[in-house]
């Protein structure tokens, strides 16, 4: 077990130097007057460690403040549209799993193909359209308000409030693919001999989904949730500037040069790269934690391969 965790922590900090040296690197190499003839590689590895240990982006210390301040609106936005991902996809699927061809459970399987095909700026688009204040069609001024976001800690109700929304659009995707895995692997378990064995002894038919088939899909589950990080950065870039969350992505609009009523209209490139690199942290965190939660459901894995008993 120590093995594998110390194998994925390398890879992780493989990844983040990969990319550190890619986001530097590539514009050395397309654009080399920039950077006053400078030798590729050695340039390269110098920015790569200014950006890694220092967090400051060709010189420039702003770069570190911005992130600062966004950092944390970033984290709750990314362990909240998780949290609704994994608590929402795997709750309805073992719901569906123990109401298997009903109505209800053919209405909740509907909605997460919804979900899973909507784009989440299209569906940020349409709850604003529908409910946000003072052109929603049905106005919910406590969820919809902009710019309501505060602090937890300064102000905890704006700061539920102003989340609650962006959260569920942040993990629906999410959600809805992990409920249809967790719905497939269930019914799929339910033709095990243990299950079986414990259907005859007449245990209840929604405790044997819960407790005895549920369980052998958690394991790939999780791998779906570590697989699908990117999925849920991307989700908070696209909602982040929707609902007006001050994380530090908010940016990345500006950086492309959409500064929209602006004369200076150019590409911000250390902005890009820092967006990049912090994108790669979040990616490879929640791939971490997709690997522990692997760890934890897959016996395999905590005997380090070996036989069982």
């Amino acid at each position: 077990m120590l093995g594998f965790l110390l194998r994925r922590v390398g890879f992780a900090a493989l990844t983040l130097v990969l990319t550190a040296f890619f986001a530097f690197g590539i514009i050395r190499l397309l654009r080399p007057e920039l950077y006053g003839g400078q030798n590729l590689f050695t340039g390269t590895w110098m920015d790569s460690k200014e950006a890694l240990l220092h967090l400051t982006i060709d010189g420039d210390a702003s770069i570190k403040e911005e992130w600062r301040d966004g950092l944390w609106a970033d984290l709750f936005l990314l362990a909240g549209g998780a949290a609704v991902a994994v608590v929402m996809g795997v709750t309805a699927g073992l719901w569906c799993a123990a109401r298997p061809r009903t109505r209800a459970s053919r209405g909740v399987e509907s909605t997460a193909m919804f979900l899973l095909c909507a784009p989440p700026y299209v569906l940020a688009l349409g709850t604003l359209l529908l409910f946000a204040p003072p052109f929603g069609l049905v106005q919910l001024p406590y969820f919809f308000d902009p710019h309501s976001y505060a602090p937890p800690l300064q102000n905890p109700w704006d700061f539920v409030r102003s989340m609650v929304v962006p959260w569920l659009l942040v993990g629906a995707p999410l959600s809805a693919s992990m409920m249809r895995l967790t719905l497939a692997l269930t019914i799929e378990g339910m033709g095990e001999e243990w299950v079986r064995t414990a259907q005859a002894k007449g245990v209840p038919y929604k405790r044997v989904v819960r407790r005895h088939a549920a369980p052998s899909a958690f394991a790939t589950v999780a791998s779906l949730f570590g697989a699908s990080a990117p999925i849920l950065v991307l989700n908070i870039v696209l909602v982040e500037y929707v609902f007006s969350v001050p994380g530090f992505f908010r940016h990345m609009r500006k950086a492309l040069g959409q500064n929209e009523g602006l004369a200076d209209k150019f590409i911000d490139i250390p902005i890009l790269q820092a967006i990049a690199l912090w994108a790669a942290v979040l990616i490879v965190a929640l791939g971490l934690i997709g690997d522990l939660a692997i760890m934890r459901f897959d016996p395999r894995i905590r005997t380090g391969g070996k036989p069982i008993g």
